[in-house]
């Protein structure tokens, strides 16, 4: 599509970044191979020195590169957030300094989603590759799963089937931010907030993204944590309406799960675990269906979701309480 109909500049590729300069020299790199060209480039940098603001300098003959150091550093949310504020153009590309783009039509084909899909919320397939070993594993959206997300955004809940932020471009909305409440489920939060407010979402099929994977990363030590999952889930479901559990199969989905794999007896259970919120309704009448079920029979994933089905019809009928 011609770029004479878009605005200058129409995407901005914002990169919230800390300490990884070789990393984030293969993104530069990657973004310096597009043939897409009208974008502009927002770093903003939580390094404590400044290997990351020599690196950027050196691509600013070659790149338009806006950088910022922050000084205090601020969170991982905090300075993501920063990037995206500092945006000019009319749509959002945030991708992070340990993400690439896979393909020179990257930004080609998410401008012309744009352009043609109608849609605010744009995201892609990505392959996510083992940054040790180079072993990779590719994710794209089963029509299964994009079912769920046209059913419902909620099912997002259940599964996060549209993925990492570095796979999403979407239209600037200085309204909506990343919570800093959360660490591990901040891009759900964000995509539910987003699609809500905005007009659905547009698929593209091509794994157009590189989703970096090391031992070390920060969200590895969120990953089934009790402490971290059971609070942020309930902070999230506090958000919206307190039966959302029994209007939604995929939010009850949910909430099974979380109840089941934390072996959660009573409401005390999950305040011991740090959410002192409002508790979603019938809750209770969840964990007292599952304490009626053997342990070897909950546990095994056919039965459970048997199980799970008959507890939602019964609770969301009014036959069990």
């Amino acid at each position: 599509m011609s770029t004479l109909i878009m605005e200058s500049p129409f995407i901005s590729i914002c990169i919230p970044t800390y300490k990884r300069a070789d990393l984030l020299k293969k993104l530069l790199d990657s973004i310096q191979m597009q043939t897409f060209r009208n974008f502009e480039i927002i770093i903003c940098d939580n390094s404590p020195d400044d290997t990351v603001k020599e690196l950027t300098s050196s691509y600013h003959h070659l790149l338009p590169i806006s950088y910022e150091k922050n000084i205090p550093a601020l969170s991982a949310t905090e300075n993501c957030n920063k990037t995206m504020q500092r945006a000019k153009a009319p749509w959002v590309k945030v991708i992070h300094d340990d993400d690439w783009f896979a393909t020179a039509d990257a930004l080609q084909q998410f401008a012309d989603a744009a352009l043609g899909s109608g849609k605010d919320f744009i995201f892609c397939a990505s392959t996510q590759v083992e940054l040790e070993t180079n072993k990779t594993e590719d994710h794209s959206l089963s029509s299964e799963r994009k079912k769920w997300l046209e059913d419902s955004v909620f099912s997002l809940f259940y599964l996060n089937v549209i993925g990492h932020p570095s796979v999403v471009m979407h239209k600037r909305d200085p309204a909506l931010k990343y919570d800093p409440a959360f660490n591990w489920i901040l891009d759900v939060d964000y995509y539910i907030r987003y699609i809500n407010a905005h007009n659905g979402f547009h698929y593209i099929p091509e794994k157009l993204v590189n989703i970096g994977k090391a031992p070390g990363q920060e969200s590895n030590k969120y990953y089934k944590n009790k402490l971290v999952e059971i609070p942020e889930y309930f902070t999230m479901l506090a958000k919206y309406k307190s039966d959302l559990a029994l209007t939604n199969q995929y939010v009850f989905h949910l909430v099974w799960n979380m109840l089941k794999r934390y072996h959660i007896k009573n409401t005390s259970d999950i305040k011991a675990l740090g959410y002192h919120g409002p508790m979603p309704e019938r809750i209770e009448a969840i964990i007292n269906y599952q304490k009626k079920i053997p342990a070897i029979i909950l546990k095994q994933t056919p039965w459970s979701k048997v199980l799970m089905q008959r507890c939602y019809k019964k609770i969301t009928q009014g036959l069990y309480k």
